[in-house]
Protein backbone atom coordinates (compact mmCIF):
# COMPACT_ATOMS: atom_id res chain seq x y z
CA UNK A 1 0.00 0.00 0.00
CA UNK A 2 2.69 2.48 1.04
CA UNK A 3 4.92 1.43 -1.88
CA UNK A 4 2.09 2.06 -4.36
CA UNK A 5 1.39 5.47 -2.80
CA UNK A 6 5.08 6.40 -2.94
CA UNK A 7 5.28 5.28 -6.57
CA UNK A 8 2.35 7.56 -7.50
CA UNK A 9 3.94 10.42 -5.56
CA UNK A 10 7.24 10.00 -7.39
CA UNK A 11 5.51 9.94 -10.77
CA UNK A 12 3.59 13.11 -9.87
CA UNK A 13 6.80 14.84 -8.77
CA UNK A 14 8.61 13.95 -12.00
CA UNK A 15 5.71 15.12 -14.16
CA UNK A 16 4.82 18.33 -12.31
CA UNK A 17 7.98 19.50 -10.56
CA UNK A 18 10.42 18.41 -13.22
CA UNK A 19 13.76 16.64 -13.21
CA UNK A 20 15.93 19.75 -12.95
CA UNK A 21 14.20 21.03 -9.81
CA UNK A 22 14.09 17.54 -8.27
CA UNK A 23 17.79 17.11 -8.94
CA UNK A 24 18.52 20.47 -7.29
CA UNK A 25 16.36 19.71 -4.24
CA UNK A 26 17.55 16.13 -3.79
CA UNK A 27 21.25 16.94 -4.20
CA UNK A 28 20.97 19.66 -1.53
CA UNK A 29 18.94 17.60 0.95
CA UNK A 30 20.68 14.21 0.63
CA UNK A 31 20.20 13.10 4.23
CA UNK A 32 20.01 9.56 5.56
CA UNK A 33 16.39 10.17 6.59
CA UNK A 34 15.35 11.28 3.12
CA UNK A 35 17.19 8.39 1.49
CA UNK A 36 15.45 5.91 3.79
CA UNK A 37 11.91 7.13 3.17
CA UNK A 38 12.27 7.74 -0.60
CA UNK A 39 15.35 6.23 -2.21
CA UNK A 40 13.96 6.79 -5.71
CA UNK A 41 14.42 10.59 -5.56
CA UNK A 42 17.06 10.86 -2.81
CA UNK A 43 19.63 8.65 -4.45
CA UNK A 44 22.83 8.71 -6.43
CA UNK A 45 21.60 5.84 -8.63
CA UNK A 46 19.67 6.01 -11.88
CA UNK A 47 16.37 4.16 -11.50
CA UNK A 48 13.04 3.96 -13.33
CA UNK A 49 9.44 3.23 -12.33
CA UNK A 50 7.52 0.71 -14.43
CA UNK A 51 4.41 2.67 -15.42
CA UNK A 52 2.98 0.22 -17.94
CA UNK A 53 3.37 -3.25 -19.45
CA UNK A 54 1.97 -4.33 -22.83
CA UNK A 55 1.91 -7.81 -24.39
CA UNK A 56 3.16 -7.28 -27.97
CA UNK A 57 3.15 -10.93 -29.08
CA UNK A 58 3.49 -14.32 -27.38
CA UNK A 59 6.60 -14.08 -25.22
CA UNK A 60 7.21 -10.40 -25.99
CA UNK A 61 6.45 -7.56 -23.56
CA UNK A 62 6.95 -3.81 -23.80
CA UNK A 63 7.69 -1.94 -20.56
CA UNK A 64 7.03 1.78 -20.26
CA UNK A 65 9.57 3.27 -17.84
CA UNK A 66 9.73 6.65 -16.11
CA UNK A 67 13.32 7.36 -14.97
CA UNK A 68 14.19 9.52 -11.99
CA UNK A 69 15.79 12.95 -12.13
CA UNK A 70 19.25 11.56 -12.89
CA UNK A 71 18.19 10.56 -16.42
CA UNK A 72 20.12 12.45 -19.11
CA UNK A 73 17.83 11.64 -22.03
CA UNK A 74 18.23 9.46 -25.11
CA UNK A 75 18.26 9.40 -28.89
CA UNK A 76 16.09 6.97 -30.89
CA UNK A 77 18.11 3.83 -31.58
CA UNK A 78 20.13 3.92 -28.36
CA UNK A 79 19.94 1.29 -25.63
CA UNK A 80 20.11 1.00 -21.85
CA UNK A 81 21.43 -1.55 -19.39
CA UNK A 82 18.72 -3.15 -17.26
CA UNK A 83 20.27 -4.36 -14.00
CA UNK A 84 18.32 -7.16 -12.34
CA UNK A 85 18.96 -8.53 -8.86
CA UNK A 86 18.24 -12.24 -9.25
CA UNK A 87 18.87 -14.52 -6.27
CA UNK A 88 21.35 -12.05 -4.84
CA UNK A 89 23.28 -11.65 -8.10
CA UNK A 90 23.19 -8.50 -10.23
CA UNK A 91 22.80 -9.42 -13.89
CA UNK A 92 22.77 -6.80 -16.65
CA UNK A 93 21.25 -7.04 -20.11
CA UNK A 94 20.96 -4.38 -22.82
CA UNK A 95 17.71 -3.32 -24.48
CA UNK A 96 16.98 -0.78 -27.20
CA UNK A 97 14.73 2.02 -26.04
CA UNK A 98 12.12 4.19 -27.69
CA UNK A 99 11.79 7.69 -26.21
CA UNK A 100 8.32 9.00 -25.34
CA UNK A 101 6.94 12.27 -24.02
CA UNK A 102 7.80 13.45 -20.49
CA UNK A 103 11.17 11.65 -20.68
CA UNK A 104 9.49 8.26 -20.40
CA UNK A 105 10.67 5.51 -22.73
CA UNK A 106 9.83 1.92 -23.63
CA UNK A 107 11.91 -1.23 -23.90
CA UNK A 108 10.71 -4.43 -25.50
CA UNK A 109 11.83 -7.74 -23.99
CA UNK A 110 11.51 -11.13 -25.67
CA UNK A 111 11.44 -14.14 -23.39
CA UNK A 112 14.51 -16.27 -24.10
CA UNK A 113 14.68 -19.91 -23.05
CA UNK A 114 17.10 -20.02 -20.13
CA UNK A 115 17.55 -16.25 -20.18
CA UNK A 116 17.96 -14.96 -16.63
CA UNK A 117 16.86 -11.37 -17.18
CA UNK A 118 14.22 -11.89 -19.87
CA UNK A 119 12.43 -14.52 -17.78
CA UNK A 120 12.71 -12.32 -14.68
CA UNK A 121 11.10 -9.44 -16.60
CA UNK A 122 8.25 -11.62 -17.83
CA UNK A 123 7.61 -13.39 -14.52
CA UNK A 124 8.47 -10.84 -11.82
CA UNK A 125 8.28 -7.26 -13.11
CA UNK A 126 4.98 -5.50 -12.40
CA UNK A 127 3.69 -1.92 -12.78
CA UNK A 128 4.94 0.28 -9.95
CA UNK A 129 8.22 -1.59 -9.52
CA UNK A 130 11.46 0.39 -9.47
CA UNK A 131 14.23 -0.93 -11.73
CA UNK A 132 17.94 -0.16 -11.81
CA UNK A 133 19.03 1.08 -15.24
CA UNK A 134 22.00 2.69 -16.98
CA UNK A 135 22.17 5.87 -19.02
CA UNK A 136 21.41 5.63 -22.74
CA UNK A 137 24.34 4.49 -24.86
CA UNK A 138 25.13 3.63 -28.45
CA UNK A 139 25.56 5.22 -31.85
CA UNK A 140 23.04 3.17 -33.84
CA UNK A 141 21.06 6.31 -34.63
CA UNK A 142 19.71 8.08 -37.73
CA UNK A 143 22.42 10.16 -39.38
CA UNK A 144 20.39 12.46 -41.65
CA UNK A 145 20.56 10.36 -44.83
CA UNK A 146 17.94 11.04 -47.51
CA UNK A 147 17.19 7.41 -48.49
CA UNK A 148 17.28 4.72 -45.80
CA UNK A 149 16.40 1.06 -45.43
CA UNK A 150 15.83 -0.75 -42.14
CA UNK A 151 16.45 -4.51 -42.20
CA UNK A 152 15.64 -6.41 -39.02
CA UNK A 153 14.47 -9.74 -37.67
CA UNK A 154 12.52 -10.67 -34.55
CA UNK A 155 13.06 -8.48 -31.51
CA UNK A 156 15.91 -6.86 -33.46
CA UNK A 157 13.19 -4.58 -34.81
CA UNK A 158 13.29 -2.48 -31.61
CA UNK A 159 16.02 0.06 -32.54
CA UNK A 160 14.54 0.43 -36.05
CA UNK A 161 11.11 0.94 -34.50
CA UNK A 162 12.54 3.63 -32.24
CA UNK A 163 14.11 5.53 -35.15
CA UNK A 164 11.03 5.11 -37.36
CA UNK A 165 8.76 6.38 -34.60
CA UNK A 166 10.75 9.60 -34.46
CA UNK A 167 11.09 9.95 -38.25
CA UNK A 168 7.39 9.37 -38.92
CA UNK A 169 6.66 12.43 -36.80
CA UNK A 170 8.80 14.66 -39.05
CA UNK A 171 6.99 17.11 -41.31
CA UNK A 172 9.59 16.45 -44.03
CA UNK A 173 10.73 12.83 -43.89
CA UNK A 174 13.54 10.94 -45.61
CA UNK A 175 12.62 8.26 -48.15
CA UNK A 176 12.19 5.24 -45.84
CA UNK A 177 11.78 1.52 -46.50
CA UNK A 178 11.73 -1.42 -44.12
CA UNK A 179 12.21 -5.17 -44.46
CA UNK A 180 11.32 -7.03 -41.27
CA UNK A 181 11.28 -10.78 -40.68
CA UNK A 182 9.51 -12.84 -38.05
CA UNK A 183 8.93 -16.56 -37.56
CA UNK A 184 5.15 -16.53 -38.07
CA UNK A 185 2.27 -14.06 -38.17
CA UNK A 186 1.61 -14.41 -34.43
CA UNK A 187 5.19 -13.36 -33.70
CA UNK A 188 4.92 -9.97 -35.45
CA UNK A 189 5.83 -7.18 -33.02
CA UNK A 190 4.30 -3.67 -33.29
CA UNK A 191 1.83 -4.99 -35.89
CA UNK A 192 -0.76 -2.20 -35.64
CA UNK A 193 1.84 0.57 -35.64
CA UNK A 194 3.65 -0.85 -38.65
CA UNK A 195 0.41 -1.06 -40.62
CA UNK A 196 -0.43 2.53 -39.72
CA UNK A 197 2.99 3.68 -40.86
CA UNK A 198 2.55 1.79 -44.12
CA UNK A 199 -0.68 3.72 -44.75
CA UNK A 200 1.26 6.93 -43.99
CA UNK A 201 3.94 6.28 -46.61
CA UNK A 202 6.43 3.75 -45.21
CA UNK A 203 7.50 1.13 -47.79
CA UNK A 204 7.10 -1.99 -45.64
CA UNK A 205 7.95 -5.61 -46.48
CA UNK A 206 7.13 -8.25 -43.85
CA UNK A 207 8.49 -11.78 -44.31
CA UNK A 208 8.03 -14.99 -42.31
CA UNK A 209 10.71 -17.65 -41.85
CA UNK A 210 8.30 -20.34 -40.59
CA UNK A 211 4.88 -19.43 -42.00
CA UNK A 212 1.84 -21.55 -41.18
CA UNK A 213 -0.47 -22.70 -44.01
CA UNK A 214 -2.80 -19.84 -43.02
CA UNK A 215 0.07 -17.34 -43.21
CA UNK A 216 0.96 -18.55 -46.72
CA UNK A 217 -2.61 -18.35 -47.98
CA UNK A 218 -3.19 -14.85 -46.56
CA UNK A 219 -1.06 -13.20 -49.24
CA UNK A 220 0.16 -10.63 -46.69
CA UNK A 221 3.73 -11.82 -46.34
CA UNK A 222 6.80 -11.88 -48.56
CA UNK A 223 9.37 -14.67 -48.88
CA UNK A 224 12.50 -14.38 -46.78
CA UNK A 225 15.37 -12.37 -48.21
CA UNK A 226 17.98 -14.12 -50.37
CA UNK A 227 20.30 -13.43 -53.29
CA UNK A 228 17.66 -14.36 -55.84
CA UNK A 229 14.89 -12.04 -54.62
CA UNK A 230 16.46 -8.98 -52.96
CA UNK A 231 16.18 -6.93 -56.17
CA UNK A 232 12.50 -7.87 -56.40
CA UNK A 233 11.68 -7.21 -52.74
CA UNK A 234 13.81 -4.05 -52.44
CA UNK A 235 14.60 -2.86 -55.99
CA UNK A 236 16.53 0.26 -54.95
CA UNK A 237 18.50 -1.19 -52.00
CA UNK A 238 21.85 -0.11 -53.53
CA UNK A 239 20.74 3.53 -53.37
CA UNK A 240 19.87 3.39 -49.67
CA UNK A 241 21.85 3.61 -46.45
CA UNK A 242 21.00 0.47 -44.49
CA UNK A 243 20.42 -0.01 -40.76
CA UNK A 244 20.67 -3.73 -39.88
CA UNK A 245 19.77 -5.41 -36.59
CA UNK A 246 18.84 -8.94 -35.61
CA UNK A 247 20.23 -12.32 -34.57
CA UNK A 248 23.78 -13.03 -35.66
CA UNK A 249 22.88 -15.67 -38.25
CA UNK A 250 20.35 -13.37 -39.88
CA UNK A 251 22.78 -10.45 -39.99
CA UNK A 252 25.59 -12.56 -41.44
CA UNK A 253 23.21 -13.82 -44.15
CA UNK A 254 22.12 -10.28 -45.06
CA UNK A 255 25.72 -9.04 -45.23
CA UNK A 256 26.66 -11.93 -47.53
CA UNK A 257 23.69 -11.13 -49.79
CA UNK A 258 24.67 -7.46 -49.94
CA UNK A 259 28.31 -8.29 -50.69
CA UNK A 260 27.35 -10.69 -53.47
CA UNK A 261 25.12 -8.02 -55.00
CA UNK A 262 27.85 -5.40 -54.92
CA UNK A 263 26.39 -3.19 -52.19
CA UNK A 264 28.77 -0.60 -50.71
CA UNK A 265 29.17 -1.87 -47.13
CA UNK A 266 30.41 1.57 -46.14
CA UNK A 267 26.73 2.61 -46.17
CA UNK A 268 25.76 -0.18 -43.75
CA UNK A 269 25.26 0.47 -40.04
CA UNK A 270 24.49 -2.41 -37.72
CA UNK A 271 23.76 -3.42 -34.17
CA UNK A 272 23.78 -6.99 -32.93
CA UNK A 273 20.86 -8.22 -30.89
CA UNK A 274 22.67 -10.83 -28.81
CA UNK A 275 26.06 -10.75 -27.12
CA UNK A 276 28.86 -12.32 -29.14
CA UNK A 277 31.25 -14.67 -27.39
CA UNK A 278 34.41 -16.20 -28.86
CA UNK A 279 37.81 -17.27 -27.59
CA UNK A 280 41.19 -15.94 -28.74
CA UNK A 281 43.66 -18.07 -30.67
CA UNK A 282 46.01 -20.21 -28.61
CA UNK A 283 49.64 -19.11 -28.16
CA UNK A 284 50.60 -21.92 -30.56
CA UNK A 285 48.47 -20.36 -33.33
CA UNK A 286 49.19 -16.69 -32.62
CA UNK A 287 52.09 -15.11 -30.73
CA UNK A 288 51.24 -11.59 -29.61
CA UNK A 289 54.87 -10.58 -29.12
CA UNK A 290 55.43 -10.81 -32.88
CA UNK A 291 52.43 -8.67 -33.88
CA UNK A 292 51.76 -5.01 -34.63
CA UNK A 293 48.44 -3.14 -34.85
CA UNK A 294 48.17 0.13 -36.77
CA UNK A 295 45.19 2.33 -35.91
CA UNK A 296 45.23 4.30 -39.16
CA UNK A 297 42.60 6.90 -38.21
CA UNK A 298 44.68 7.82 -35.15
CA UNK A 299 48.07 7.27 -36.79
CA UNK A 300 49.04 5.05 -33.85
CA UNK A 301 51.18 1.92 -34.08
CA UNK A 302 51.12 -0.58 -31.25
CA UNK A 303 53.80 -3.25 -30.92
CA UNK A 304 52.28 -6.10 -28.96
CA UNK A 305 54.08 -7.86 -26.12
CA UNK A 306 53.63 -11.16 -24.30
CA UNK A 307 51.30 -9.37 -21.86
CA UNK A 308 48.85 -8.81 -24.74
CA UNK A 309 48.44 -12.54 -25.35
CA UNK A 310 44.77 -13.53 -25.13
CA UNK A 311 43.48 -9.96 -24.88
CA UNK A 312 40.73 -8.58 -27.10
CA UNK A 313 41.53 -5.76 -29.48
CA UNK A 314 39.73 -3.39 -27.12
CA UNK A 315 41.77 -4.56 -24.13
CA UNK A 316 44.98 -4.18 -26.16
CA UNK A 317 44.00 -0.64 -27.17
CA UNK A 318 43.25 0.29 -23.56
CA UNK A 319 46.45 -1.30 -22.28
CA UNK A 320 48.47 0.79 -24.74
CA UNK A 321 46.38 3.93 -24.11
CA UNK A 322 44.88 4.08 -27.58
CA UNK A 323 41.69 6.19 -27.25
CA UNK A 324 38.82 3.97 -28.44
CA UNK A 325 35.22 4.73 -27.49
CA UNK A 326 33.40 1.89 -25.75
CA UNK A 327 29.79 0.97 -25.02
CA UNK A 328 28.25 -2.35 -24.03
CA UNK A 329 31.53 -4.34 -24.20
CA UNK A 330 29.54 -7.39 -25.34
CA UNK A 331 29.82 -6.97 -29.11
CA UNK A 332 26.29 -5.65 -29.52
CA UNK A 333 26.15 -1.87 -29.76
CA UNK A 334 28.90 -1.21 -32.30
CA UNK A 335 30.38 1.76 -30.41
CA UNK A 336 33.91 0.31 -30.64
CA UNK A 337 33.52 -0.86 -34.24
CA UNK A 338 36.38 -0.20 -36.68
CA UNK A 339 37.05 -1.29 -40.27
CA UNK A 340 39.64 -4.00 -40.97
CA UNK A 341 41.92 -2.78 -43.77
CA UNK A 342 44.67 -5.39 -43.55
CA UNK A 343 45.33 -8.61 -41.65
CA UNK A 344 43.13 -11.15 -39.91
CA UNK A 345 41.09 -11.27 -36.71
CA UNK A 346 38.96 -13.92 -35.04
CA UNK A 347 35.71 -13.10 -33.35
CA UNK A 348 33.00 -10.58 -33.88
CA UNK A 349 32.91 -9.21 -37.44
CA UNK A 350 30.21 -8.08 -39.83
CA UNK A 351 31.60 -7.67 -43.32
CA UNK A 352 34.84 -5.74 -42.77
CA UNK A 353 33.57 -4.18 -39.54
CA UNK A 354 35.36 -5.43 -36.42
CA UNK A 355 33.77 -5.16 -32.95
CA UNK A 356 36.96 -4.60 -30.95
CA UNK A 357 35.54 -5.69 -27.59
CA UNK A 358 34.82 -9.22 -28.85
CA UNK A 359 37.51 -9.72 -31.50
CA UNK A 360 41.11 -10.87 -31.23
CA UNK A 361 44.21 -10.43 -33.41
CA UNK A 362 45.05 -13.38 -35.66
CA UNK A 363 47.91 -12.11 -37.82
CA UNK A 364 51.23 -10.38 -37.23
CA UNK A 365 50.08 -7.17 -38.88
CA UNK A 366 46.68 -5.52 -38.49
CA UNK A 367 45.49 -2.24 -39.95
CA UNK A 368 42.29 -0.81 -38.46
CA UNK A 369 40.53 2.36 -39.57
CA UNK A 370 37.43 4.36 -38.66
Amino acid sequence: MLDALLSRLNRWALQHIGRDWLDYVASNTMTDFNRRWNDFIWTYDLQAIVVGIKEEAPGVKTLTLMPNQLWKGAEPGQYIALNANINGETVSRYYSLSPMEDDCFTITVKRVSGGKVSNWVHDEVKPGMVLSIGQAQGHFCYRQQSKILFISAGAGITPAYSMLKALMAYHIRPDMAMYVQFASAQDVIFKDTLQRWRSEGLTLTTALSRPTPEDKSSGKFAPTLDVSNIETLIPDFRERDIYLCGPQGFMDKVVNILKEKGYDLGKLDSERFVAHEIKPLSPEDFKAAQAEIYFRHLDRRVQLTEEDQGLSLMQIAERHQVPIETGCRQGMCGTCKLTLREGDVVGNMLGNAVYLCTAFPASNKLVLDA
